[in-house]
């Protein structure tokens, strides 16, 4: 079977389509898997600042009130020695009025 030139032409050109649509339609599948990858990294991202924030204000929030315990650690310290102190002054003067009453 012999092709004419006008046939063969076509057919050339039919092939030259079939491979340009075919690479065209590989382009668009990875620019499609392209999309979608930065898509994925744009959320993550997003995630990942807002999760990093969140530690950040916690750590904040933790020093906080890490120095509020400090300082409500050293009025506990205080009123211990001030009740010690009273305990102590109530105790001698029970004594004394024990030795009252006894003369």
């Amino acid at each position: 079977m012999k092709v004419s030139m006008p046939n063969a032409l076509f057919f050339g050109a039919a092939m030259l389509c079939a491979a340009t649509w075919a690479q065209a339609k590989d382009v668009s599948v990875q620019q499609a898997g392209y999309n979608n990858a930065l898509q994925r990294m744009e959320r993550a991202e997003i995630t990942y600042k807002s999760d990093a924030q969140a530690v950040l204000d916690r750590e904040k929030l933790i020093e906080k009130e890490k120095k509020a315990l400090l300082e409500e650690q050293r009025k506990a310290e205080v009123s211990r020695k001030a009740y010690l102190d009273a305990k102590e002054n109530l105790n001698q003067a029970q004594t004394a009025l024990d030795n009252a009453w006894k003369n």
